[in-house]
């Protein structure tokens, strides 16, 4: 296994290049090894997988690792990752993993671990590659841990309906894309049991290879499909799952794609729509790319606004500090802690926003406009070659400390806030780019703000490059 496929929040990469199958067994022992380090009482893992060709070969090896070190490892076969998440939730089991390479083309694949209901992150997947190195693995048992089947699909969708019984027998006419990810099959399910009429289901079957299009919901050009179909006339809005189904996007009647710190604007507010109520001891947790007019919001409404480092794990850590009640990231990850267990789900978050639509009569598209207006750039990111992203970081912020132009925030890259916008640029945790967003309230504000950082990035990059990323 290269190092590259040892990532922030999972273990991933291209099968063949950098995730090597000869190897899956050895990491698999590795990843035992690591359980029994920090929980020696382990004796359950439940085991998930998407849809890609190589998933069966690599459970196969991950299978036989887990039980040579004395695990029972339950098998749910194919289904998508919140699936897992429930399981460990709900469930009497110890350990997770996920093989899947959620949104990524079909060459790819890996795996995401959790220990108990903690998604391992950070200095715990580092930790599985020293263990994999060293050839850390378990004594091999006379008597290894066997292989169980066990149903949380069904449990699952049961849990969902119970949950949305009072959306039964419903006409929604709406459009949601599935991607051809795991949570097609699931989605359907759901829809029978509540009884639903006007849905239309685009690429439900789970198809590893994807042949429609990228299971990224977040990405504009993956929701065409959507789009189209909404021009055609019924439905009133669209949704897209990604590979695994723990990330939703949402896009309105008018064919726009919303971005989700807008969204989680949307999950926000009716969670504080008491105006007699406390607020004080919970809040919302988001990450450091999303926009003011969503602090602006949550203060308005009498709560409390935490940022986190990018990441869905980093979210779902703080949420339990800060006892929020919501999390989101721009990458559309949405995590309730509200009648939900805190992980993300991208068919529960699709159901949360169907249901604010009925209660309130209105359509998505006037929902939006709760959103205060401030004028946002996309997240821009620049590929860096050799280029060490870390310096250019550290060269931004001190620059900016100097001329002490705007208040530094630093949990994640460099994020200013000047009195006419703000701006941010922090080191992608999956990819060797700088990432880079800003907004202000008006257009001359988001100018001004993109040249500050202009005027020193400009000593990494082609000016010609930069200003057409930035738009200048």
């Amino acid at each position: 296994m290269k190092d590259s496929v040892f990532r922030e929040y999972d273990i991933r990469g291209i099968v063949g290049e950098e995730l090597n199958l000869d190897q899956v067994y050895k990491l698999g022992c590795a990843i035992a090894y690591y359980f029994a380090q920090h929980n020696p009482e382990l004796k359950t893992v439940v085991v998930g997988r998407d849809a890609r060709s190589h998933s069966p070969l690599i459970k196969k090896e991950l299978f036989r690792a887990l039980t040579d070190a004395g695990l029972t490892v339950l098998n749910v076969g194919i289904c998508s990752s919140p699936v897992i998440y429930f399981g460990l939730h709900t469930q009497k089991i110890d350990a997770g993993i996920m093989i899947t390479a959620s949104h990524n083309p079909s060459a790819y694949n890996g795996l995401k671990i959790c220990l108990g209901t903690t998604s391992l992150s950070g200095e715990a997947i580092r930790e599985i590659r020293t263990l994999y190195k060293q050839n850390k693995k378990l004594e091999k048992l006379e008597r290894p841990g066997d292989v169980k089947n066990i149903n949380l699909v069904d449990l699952y969708v049961d849990w969902i309906t119970n949950h949305f019984v009072h959306l039964k027998n419903m006409d929604v006419p709406i459009v949601v894309d599935c991607g051809n990810g795991t949570s097609g099959p699931e989605l359907l399910k759901i829809i029978d049991k509540l009884g639903w009429t006007g849905v239309d289901v685009l690429y439900a079957d789970a198809d590893g290879t994807f042949p429609n299009h990228e299971a990224d919901p977040s990405v504009e050009k993956n929701m065409q499909d959507v789009k189209k179909t909404l021009i055609k006339g019924k439905h009133l809005f669209g949704i897209g799952l990604d590979g695994d189904g723990d990330r939703m996007g949402a896009m309105t009647k008018g064919g726009t794609l919303i971005p989700a710190d807008r969204l989680l604007a949307l999950f926000a507010q009716p969670l504080f729509a008491d105006a007699q109520k406390d607020y004080s001891n919970t809040g919302v947790v988001f990450d450091i790319r999303s926009s003011q007019g969503l602090v602006d919001l949550l203060t308005e409404w009498g709560t409390n606004s935490y940022w986190s480092p990018a990441g869905h794990s980093n979210i779902k850590k703080l949420m339990k500090e800060k006892n929020a009640l919501l999390g989101g990231e721009m990458s559309c990850h949405f995590m309730f802690a509200d009648k939900y267990f805190g992980y993300d789900d991208g068919i529960y978050a699709a159901l949360r926003l169907i249901e604010i639509i009925v209660a309130s009569g209105k359509s998505l598209d006037e929902l939006i406009f709760i959103f205060p207006n401030k004028y946002s750039s996309p997240e821009i990111r620049i590929r860096c070659g050799q280029l060490d992203t870390r310096l250019v970081v550290k060269d931004v912020h001190e620059s900016f400390a100097r001329s002490k132009k705007g208040k530094l925030t630093t949990i994640d890259g460099v994020r200013v806030e000047c009195d006419y916008g703000w701006g941010l640029v922090r080191e992608s945790n999956t990819q060797l780019v700088l990432s880079m967003r800003f907004e202000s309230d008006s257009p001359q504000g988001l100018q001004l703000i993109k040249k500050d950082f202009f005027i020193i990035l400009r000593r990494y990059f082609d000016d010609v490059l930069l200003k057409q990323e930035l738009q200048l």
